[in-house]
């Protein structure tokens, strides 16, 4: 009886052990096993967007898998450095828009007037069928006055474009970044 006794205590002490292991090995797990939120940026010019993933490397679109939190951060450039600006001013030269082909001296002109209309220097971000419409203010005195953010899980798989929903002037119409949002 005593030998029973003892092998009961030494299995019951396994079993005791064991549990404390596989506890301690899931709760280790367990933030791991989360779906962890993903951060874009992405930056609205005239007439156009840039976008970057959470290290500000600039990416071509922005994939994810389906189920994925997603978290995207709307900037406007006339919020950020002179030499940014400058940057973003260069693109749209560079690649045009609409009806204005790139070198189009008239782009210039028009930048510089929706630039001085407070009216027309905001952009939107709009991604309709995942319900995304941020609305960044280009004419908030500070970067944190200026950023819209949202945050929500991406279910419906497809590839989305990205367009404006604030009236910016000229061009307005051709503020749309194709397949820009990719759910997988």
């Amino acid at each position: 009886m005593v030998i029973n006794k003892k092998k009961r205590l030494v299995f019951a002490a396994i079993a005791v052990i064991l549990v404390g292991i596989l506890v301690v090995a899931s709760a280790c797990a367990g933030p791991e096993l989360e779906p962890k939120t993903q951060t874009f940026n992405i930056v609205t010019y005239h007439w156009g967007y840039a976008l970057y993933d959470e290290d500000w490397n600039e990416i071509a679109q922005i994939e994810v898998k389906r189920g994925t939190t997603v978290r995207l951060v709307a900037i406007p450039a006339y919020t950020l450095s002179h030499e940014i600006q400058e940057e973003f001013h260069e693109r749209v030269l560079e690649n045009g828009f609409g009806d204005y082909p790139p070198g189009d001296d008239r782009i210039h002109d028009l930048m510089e007037a929706a630039h001085e209309d407070p009216d027309l220097s905001s952009h939107g971000v709009f991604i309709g069928p995942l319900r995304v419409d941020l609305n960044p203010d280009g004419n908030a005195s500070t970067l944190e006055g200026a950023i819209d953010s949202i945050e929500f899980t991406a279910d419906d798989v497809g590839v989305f474009d990205i367009s404006c929903s604030v009236f910016c002037g000229a061009g307005h119409s051709s503020m749309i970044l194709e397949g820009a949002f990719v759910v997988s």
